[in-house]
């Protein structure tokens, strides 16, 4: 069976309807350093909290049984990144990211980088209440109600040979590459079936109101 993770980050906090559906989707509930605040005070008892534990508060340390708290000192990656690295230690093939955006631009930044950093090894996906984010190559293929809106950023580098199905303004074998045209930005879905294959690069692939 497939080995699927939550991580919940010290962001702005998901809602309820999201985090309890996610909570209950996966294998193993990770809190990212003080991400296991907001978890603990709503009633969400992690598997294990992972960071440099600088901002989970004292009281809901305490709370947890010692075996639960996986204390990583080093300073060159951030919290969320610890917990992902801890997630593939685990046979973690699939993550769900919480509460990784809202307060910070830079850290929301660098945890979209980590979808890029870890696209090889897991599947990621990032939630906020407005919209669903993760890295695509290859073929991507997924049902989603018609009028979706959809988006498509190569903020990895250019990507080439880029053809879509079931897209209100479609792309035949065309190149999306920062700063130039065309743009990939709030296209919508008019089929239910929506298909996204490139010949080169990755994509970081936006849909709204899906939840």
């Amino acid at each position: 069976m497939k080995k699927t993770a939550l991580i919940l980050s010290n962001g702005v906090p998901p809602g309820m309807e999201l985090m309890k559906r996610m909570w209950q989707e996966v294998n193993l509930k990770v809190c990212a350093d003080g991400g296991a605040n907001f978890a603990v005070s709503q009633g969400f008892i992690p598997d294990v909290v992972v960071g440099d534990m600088d901002s989970i508060l004292l009281e809901v340390r305490q709370k947890l049984e010692i075996e639960r708290i996986v204390e990583i000192t080093e300073q060159n990656t951030n919290d969320s990144d610890k917990a992902l690295r801890y997630c593939l230690n685990q046979g973690v093939h699939e993550v769900h990211l919480l509460g990784a955006a809202g307060e910070r631009s830079d850290q929301f930044l660098a945890n979209i980088e980590l979808l890029y950093k870890y696209a090889s090894e897991m599947k990621i996906t990032l939630w906020t209440e407005q919209d669903r984010i993760e890295l695509i190559e290859g073929t991507w293929q997924e049902n989603m109600a018609p009028g979706t809106t959809l988006s498509l950023l190569p903020l990895f580098g250019p990507v080439e040979e880029i053809t879509t199905s079931g897209l209100a303004f479609p792309l035949q074998n065309q190149k999306l590459e920062m700063g130039k045209e065309p743009s990939g930005i709030s296209n919508k879905t008019i089929t239910p079936s929506v298909q996204i294959s490139m010949g080169k690069g990755t994509l970081l692939l936006i849909i709204q109101s899906v939840q």
